[in-house]
């Protein structure tokens, strides 16, 4: 799960240092609507279990020191408003992406669909769907790479080139 947050982070970052094409600067409530989307598509969700994924990160690996469990959950507890504060900084940074690549009234009826019914069962099933298809992308994408080389391989040797 933690490859899926991180994933989803690491290409809001990468999305966020794409220049934007020559548009005018979003106004607040275009801001607004694209951060809704944000929120609603289930992105900020993979941005939010980062702090709860550290957590048991480091949970797990002081399990052989319980003398240091006491300091680790106080030291854990001040960090969540710092956490806080990054979350909301990738959230808004996602935002200003999605303003700088669709208008408002494209992110309005994005937003709309996130809140519909389908929309909703979308989110509900779309972590679970996802962890499916990221099971079946690893061996494909390896058999398939591995089957294109192969040609690629095979039509070389056809042209007289030994690879």
């Amino acid at each position: 799960m933690i490859r899926h947050s991180l994933a989803g982070a690491f290409l809001s970052l990468a999305l966020f240092m794409v220049p934007a094409l020559a548009q005018p600067a979003p106004t607040p409530e275009h801001l607004k609507v694209a951060r809704e989307v944000v929120i609603s598509s289930g992105l900020s969700q993979s941005i939010e279990s980062l702090y709860s994924e550290f957590v048991a990160g480091v949970r797990q690996n002081l399990t052989t020191r319980p003398e240091l469990r006491k300091d680790t959950e106080e030291v854990l507890a001040a960090l969540k408003p710092e956490a806080d504060l990054r979350r909301d900084e990738m959230i808004d940074s996602s935002a200003r992406i999605f303003a700088s690549k669709m208008t408002e009234a494209d992110l309005k009826e994005v937003a709309a669909f996130f809140a519909s019914s389908v929309g909703q069962r979308y989110n509900s099933f779309r972590t679970q769907a996802l962890d499916e298809i990221f099971t079946v992308l690893q061996p494909w994408s390896t058999a398939t790479s591995n089957r294109l080389y192969d040609l690629f391989q095979a039509e070389m040797r056809k042209r007289g080139h030994q690879l």
